[in-house]
C-alpha cells in the first residue's frame, strides 16, 4: 500500500518544480523576440510531439496511447483539453511579447482560485473555513485590480480561466501526464506544420529567422513546453486540487518579479493592495494546514 504521506510530498514537489520552471519561461520568450507570437506556438506543439513521441516510445506506451485514442469519449475529451491548452499558450506568448507580462502573472494568480471553485463544482472537493478565508483574500485582490484600473483584466481572466478548465479536466480523467499531453499535441501537430509550411511559402524562414542558434532555440520548445506541464500534471494527480492550486503561485509571483525588475513594467504602489490580499490569502492558507490536519485525525 503506498504511502498518502510520500504521495502528497511527490505531489508537492512536482507541483513546486511546474511553476518555477514555468514562472522562468518569459525569458525564453523575449530572448527569441520572434515577429509572430503563433510560431512560438507552433514550435512547441511540433518539437512537443517529437519529444513525447521518441520518450512513449521508449517506454513502451504507443500500444497504451492507441488504446485510449479509439474511445470516442478519450477523444472528445482530449479535443476539448487541446483547445484550452493551445489558447492558454497563444494568451500567454501574445502576453509576454507585448509587454504584458504582469498581467500574465495576475492571471495566474487568478488560476489557483478557479481551479478551487471548479475543484468544488466539478470534483466535489470540499473546503475548511480557512480554506474559505484564503480564497475570499484571493478574490478581493482580483476585485481590487480591476476596481483600481477601471478596467477588466481580459488577459488575466483569459489565461485563468482557460488553464483552470483545462487542469481540471484532465485531472478527472485521470489519464498518465505523459500519454495525455502526447495526444493532445498529436491534435495540435497538423496545425502546427501547416503554420510552419504556411510561413515558408510566403518567404519567411520558420525557425525564428534561421541560423544555429534559433534553429536550437525552436527545438528547445518542445523541452521547456514538456518538463513543466509534465510535472504540473503529476502534481496535479497527486494532490487536492486547492493544494496544488496553491502550489502554482509560485509561477506567477516569479513572473511578476520577472516583468518588474528584468522586464522594467510598470508596477504601482496600488498595485500592492490587490497582490498584497493575493499573497495574504496564500500565507493564511498553508499557516492553517498543519490545524486542520490535526482535527481532521480522530482521536484514540
Amino acid at each position: 500500500m503506498e504511502n498518502p504521506k510520500k504521495n502528497s510530498l511527490t505531489g508537492v514537489c512536482f507541483s513546486l518544480s511546474a511553476g518555477i520552471l514555468w514562472g522562468i519561461v518569459p525569458v525564453y520568450i523575449k530572448f527569441i523576440d520572434a515577429d509572430d507570437p503563433y510560431e512560438i506556438v507552433a514550435h512547441r506543439s511540433l518539437w512537443s510531439a517529437v519529444l513525447l513521441f521518441i520518450i512513449c516510445w521508449i517506454a513502451g506506451q504507443l500500444g497504451e496511447i492507441w488504446i485510449t485514442i479509439k474511445q470516442p469519449k478519450n477523444l472528445l475529451n482530449f479535443f476539448i483539453t487541446t483547445l484550452f491548452l493551445s489558447l492558454n499558450w497563444g494568451i500567454y506568448v501574445y502576453a509576454v511579447q507585448t509587454g504584458q507580462v504582469v498581467s500574465a502573472a495576475l492571471g495566474y494568480f487568478i488560476y489557483p482560485l478557479c481551479t478551487v471553485l471548479l475543484g468544488i463544482l466539478v470534483l466535489g472537493e470540499r473546503l475548511d473555513k480557512w480554506a474559505w478565508l484564503a480564497i475570499g483574500l484571493v478574490c478581493l485582490g482580483v476585485m481590487a485590480k480591476a476596481m483600481m484600473f477601471m478596467d477588466v483584466p481580459w488577459i488575466s481572466l483569459a489565461l485563468a480561466g482557460s488553464f483552470s478548465l483545462y487542469a481540471v479536466i484532465r485531472k478527472r480523467m485521470d489519464m498518465d501526464p505523459l500519454q495525455g499531453l502526447f495526444i493532445e499535441t498529436l491534435f495540435l501537430l497538423p496545425f502546427a506544420i501547416g503554420f510552419l509550411l504556411g510561413m515558408a511559402a510566403n518567404g519567411q524562414v520558420p525557425f525564428f529567422g534561421g541560423g544555429a542558434v534559433n534553429i536550437a532555440l525552436a527545438l528547445l520548445a518542445g523541452g521547456i513546453t514538456v518538463l513543466p506541464l509534465v510535472l504540473f500534471l503529476k502534481g496535479n494527480r497527486a494532490l487536492h486540487m486547492t493544494m496544488a492550486s496553491l502550489l502554482f503561485y509560485s509561477n506567477p509571483t516569479l513572473q511578476l518579479l520577472l516583468g518588474v525588475v528584468v522586464f522594467s513594467e510598470e508596477f504601482m504602489p496600488r498595485d500592492l493592495v490587490a497582490f498584497g490580499l493575493i499573497w495574504i490569502g496564500i500565507a493564511v492558507y498553508f499557516t492553517t494546514r498543519a490545524r486542520v490536519a490535526r482535527l481532521a485525525v480522530p482521536a484514540p
